[in-house]
């Protein structure tokens, strides 16, 4: 009885514990980042449907009233292309500048 009580040999750690250990750490982590990154992509883009709807609700009638307007008004309409063509630069400006500055920041 005593044999059966007393273990023969001491339990022992595998020879790479450490690294599959730190392996299984980053794995959960990455889960863990993947996780929040779809939370939040969510997140941005129930806010965003839910404020383009509410501004459809609130506005839409007087927005749809002004682009039957200016589909009427040849002259009116001369002016969306430029201002198109504006935002965009300014879109495109706007997202070059951030990657020039994060990527100067970063290093």
């Amino acid at each position: 009885m005593r044999q059966a009580l007393t273990p023969q040999e001491k339990p022992s750690l595998p020879s790479n514990f450490a690294y599959t250990t730190m392996r299984r750490i980053r794995k959960e982590r990455q889960k863990s980042e993947r996780r929040q990154r779809i939370w939040a992509a969510c997140c941005v883009t129930a806010i965003a449907i839910l404020s383009i709807g509410g501004l459809v609700y609130m506005f839409g009638e007087t927005i749809w009233q002004s682009i039957v307007a200016m589909s009427k008004r040849p002259e009116d309409l001369s002016l969306a292309l430029p201002t198109l063509f504006c935002l965009t630069f300014f879109a495109l400006l706007n997202r070059w500048l951030a990657r020039h500055y994060v990527e100067r920041n970063k290093t």
